[in-house]
């Protein structure tokens, strides 16, 4: 396993710039991974999904445009590499039937990491309690805390 990059997913990354609960957890990781020289990588449908996060966001009015745009801007000069790797969307689908995921966007960041033998990390309590009993590279941000 390697433990100079590690995969994040949307759902953890988002906390980075948006506060909500384990936003101080996840920017915690993010400086210490910066700290250890760590690589962060998400698969290509990352700014996709943070940008529907953000969306949701200014629909619920919780950002304005510009507070959103602001926080797109980061994750596109400062975020994950993005990785095109064309046999982690096979193996998506392949996890995503494994684990009766209800869509393939999970299971992408699964097969990444899985590629690239490193961990996961997610603020995706679902998904991790679904594959932690089989999958032990797969890390919730919540872990550890009561």
């Amino acid at each position: 396993m390697s433990t100079a990059e590690v995969v994040v997913d949307a759902s953890l990354a988002v906390k980075w710039v948006v506060d909500e609960p384990y936003s101080r957890e996840a920017r915690a990781l993010l400086d210490r991974w910066g700290d250890d020289g760590r690589r962060l990588l998400a698969p290509t449908l990352f700014l996709y999904e943070v940008t529907n996060v953000l969306a949701k966001r200014i629909q619920r009015r919780q950002l304005t445009l510009e507070q959103a745009k602001e926080r797109l801007r980061f994750f596109q000069e400062s975020g994950p590499l993005l990785q095109q790797i064309a046999s982690v969307h096979s193996r998506s689908l392949e996890l995503m039937e494994r684990f009766g995921l209800p869509t393939a966007y999970d299971a992408h960041y699964l097969a990444l990491a899985e590629y690239q033998r490193c961990e996961c990390w997610t603020a995706d309590e679902r998904l991790w309690n679904t594959v932690k009993r089989q999958i032990s590279w797969v890390r919730w941000i919540g872990e550890g805390k009561p």
